[in-house]
C-alpha cells in the first residue's frame, strides 16, 4: 500500500457518503468514528474489507441504539 493507493481509496469512499479521515499512512477516523489503521500493514482489498467492517458495526450500532429510543419497537 502507497499514499497514491490510499487515497484513491479514500476519494473512491467518499463517493458513497463515507468519510475517511487519515494522517499519512494511517487511518484515524472513520465517518466521524476514531481508528488506527495503518495502511502500510494491509494490501489494498485488505484495507477496504476491513473499513466496511468497521461501518458494518456502525450501522448495527446504529440501528440497536434507534430500537432502544423508538417507543414501539
Amino acid at each position: 500500500m502507497n499514499e497514491k493507493k490510499l487515497q484513491e481509496i479514500v476519494t473512491t469512499f467518499a463517493k458513497y457518503q463515507i468519510a475517511i479521515e487519515t494522517k499519512g499512512m494511517t487511518l484515524t477516523k472513520i465517518n466521524g468514528h476514531a481508528v488506527t489503521f495503518d495502511a502500510t500493514k494491509y494490501m489494498q482489498d485488505q484495507l477496504i474489507e476491513l473499513i466496511c467492517k468497521v461501518m458494518a458495526n456502525q450501522l448495527i450500532a446504529e440501528v440497536w441504539q434507534n430500537e432502544r429510543t423508538t417507543p414501539g419497537a
